[in-house]
This record gives C-alpha cells, sequence and structure tokens, in this order.
C-alpha cells in the first residue's frame, strides 16, 4: 500500500503538530536494528533524529534525516559495536527549523545465545 493511499483520508498538519504514532524496534544481530516509525502528515518538511542508547547510556548510533517528507520511516540501523545483552532506548526526535516538536522513547533488549535472559 502507498503511503499516500494509507494517508488520504487524514490532512496534513503543521510542522508544530507533527506527532510520532508508532515506534516499532526489532533487533536483527548484534549490529543491526531495524526501526519503524509512524509520522503525522505534515504541510512541510521536517528532520528526524534516531538514536540508540546502550545499557550504560552510551550512544551506539544515529542517524538524522534532513529535509524529510515521509511519514512512514523504516530504517537499518548500524551500531557502532557489538550490543552487550540488556536494556537498550531508542529516542526519536522531530525538528521544524531546529526546534523538537516531538520525541518519544522505546526501550528494547539485546538477547543472545547463551546469555541468562533466555
Amino acid at each position: 500500500m502507498s503511503q499516500n493511499m494509507f494517508f488520504a483520508e487524514r490532512s496534513p498538519v503543521p510542522p508544530d503538530h507533527v506527532q510520532i504514532e508508532s515506534v516499532g524496534v526489532n533487533p536483527l544481530d548484534k549490529r543491526r536494528v531495524d526501526v519503524a516509525v509512524d509520522l503525522t502528515p505534515c504541510l512541510e518538511e521536517v528532520s528526524v533524529e534516531m538514536v540508540i542508547l546502550g545499557p550504560d547510556d552510551d550512544e551506539l548510533t544515529s542517524i538524522l534525516l534532513v529535509h524529510n517528507r515521509e511519514w512512514m520511516l523504516d530504517k537499518i540501523l548500524h551500531l557502532r559495536e557489538d550490543a552487550q545483552p540488556g536494556a537498550h532506548v531508542l529516542h526519536i526526535g522531530v525538528f521544524s527549523e531546529g526546534e523538537l516538536v516531538a520525541h518519544a522513547a522505546r526501550r528494547f533488549w539485546f538477547v543472545h545465545p547463551g546469555s541468562a535472559e533466555d
């Protein structure tokens, strides 16, 4: 289904009314995380930043999408190092003209075979 059909019945909003409507996080392996984010359709471009923090609050990866016009985002984020088992946090920020207009955070876990968290 195309993005335009999905949002056909919804009116786009000004950037300061954009919301993060849903977030999906799926660790694929020790170095890759599949992230899906749905935003409110917007009249103008916005920037979207995604950051993953590890169990010690160290930044493991980040991505900045500038001049973004997509409202259904699906990205594979590549970590700088192998993820440690345990809780991680994905932060998503939506910005318009440098100002934060929406933020969401999702906790997710890396569980490696043979770890105590199996």
